[in-house]
Formats: structure tokens, sequence, C-alpha cells
């Protein structure tokens, strides 16, 4: 065993994770490389070897590591962190933006003439009224939250106008329930009513595409 006592490690510096502290970082690289030196002279005599060979042989490992790419020209702490291409900006210009979705709680009611077509409907007789009312509502609003624009909403616009008019007492009992619906679709719905300036709820609105998107479903189910 070295009858030499091994000098104290270096604790690493906060400074080496600070960006823009590249001096102090140097300074620790630096003191870590006089001890290391400092150590192999002093193992040198006991392991036979040449003091000057070592010195040389650390001379060149400092080179090489201080010529890393990862240090050179490089400040610390900005090593390896990517930087995106395109801004949010260019992504929304691009298209590449995802269009927004909105949530509603509407009050899902059908004409009662829609409710009493549901016995017309093949396999009518196995399920419930109320379990089939609850299969066409998702997928109505499966259809809702694919609409996108005005040309997605034509083929439901004269029932939706149709059941928007419509007395109360004209329609069934409701039932609340979650939706999800473009805001471009949204805008679009109110226009398509007769509403462009917005006042209506849009809960009213996208309640009466709703309906007339189920009605149309239960439309083209029913035998004639």
């Amino acid at each position: 065993m070295s009858r030499f006592r091994l000098p104290a490690r270096v604790a690493p510096s906060p400074a080496a994770e600070e960006p823009g502290l590249q001096n102090s970082a140097a300074r620790l690289r630096s003191s870590r490389e006089v001890q290391s030196r400092i150590l192999a002279e002093r193992r040198a005599p006991e392991q036979g070897g040449n003091v000057e060979g070592v010195k040389t042989q650390l001379s060149d490992m400092t080179t090489v590591h201080l010529a890393d790419p990862e240090f050179a020209g490089k400040r610390e702490g900005e090593s390896g962190q990517p930087q995106s291409s395109a801004s949010p900006a260019e992504c929304a210009a691009s298209g590449l933006a995802k269009p927004r979705k909105e949530k509603l709680v509407v009050l899902f009611r059908l004409p009662l003439a829609a409710e009493t077509q549901l016995e017309q409907i093949p396999g009518a007789g196995e399920v419930t009224p109320a379990y089939m009312l609850r299969a066409f509502a998702k997928e109505a609003r499966a259809e809702l939250r694919r609409l996108l624009a005005e040309d997605d909403l034509a083929p439901h616009v004269d029932e939706a106008r149709r059941i928007f008019a419509m007395a109360a007492s004209d329609m069934a009992v409701g039932e609340p329930m979650t939706v999800y619906a473009q805001s471009s679709a949204i805008r679009a719905m109110h226009a398509a009513l007769d509403d462009p300036w917005l006042i209506e709820p849009r809960a009213t609105i996208v309640g009466a595409f709703l309906a007339a998107i189920a009605s149309q479903l239960i439309e083209a189910r029913r035998v004639r």
C-alpha cells in the first residue's frame, strides 16, 4: 500500500451546471487534472514507471478531453438540448395544428314522431326503447364530433331548423349528455339557424343538430 496520502476528491461545483459560468467549470476541470497529475507522479516510483512518460500521457488525455465537441465552442448546460425547427405559429399556418374541440352539456330531445318510429326498426322487440335511444345518441355524438365546417352541416341543416322551431310540447322528455364539437362547426351551426351573432345558447344550437342527426339515423334504419 502506498505510504502517500491520497488527496481529497474535489466535489463537483454547482457552477458547472449553470449556463454562462464556463470559466468556473474550466477551473474545476483544471484542478482535477492537477490532482490526477500529482497522484500519478507519486505512484510512478512505486510502479517502476517513468515520471516524464506519465506526464506526457496525462497531457495528451487532457488535450483530448478539452477538444471533445461536447465542450468545444459550447456554453455549459447547452449541450444535448434539441431545438425545434418550427414555431407554433408556423405549425398553425401550415395546417399542422389540431382543430379545437369544445365540450358542452346538451339536452338530447327528439320529436315525438321520431320516437314512435323506433318500433319500425328491425330488432326493436329485443331491446327497450331507452336502450335504442342511447344507441342512436352515441352514433349522433360521434357524427357531431366529426363535423368541421358549413359543408359538413349541409345534410343536417333542414332537420335541425325544423327541430329548433318545434314547440316543447312536440318534443319528448330529454336527457342531458356531454358532447364534443369543433369550434368552427359550432359557429357554422349558429349561422345555419339564423343566429350569426351567436345570441342563442350554444347548448341549444348544438342540441338541435344532435337531435337532427339522431332523427336522420332513425329514419334511415326503420323499415318502410
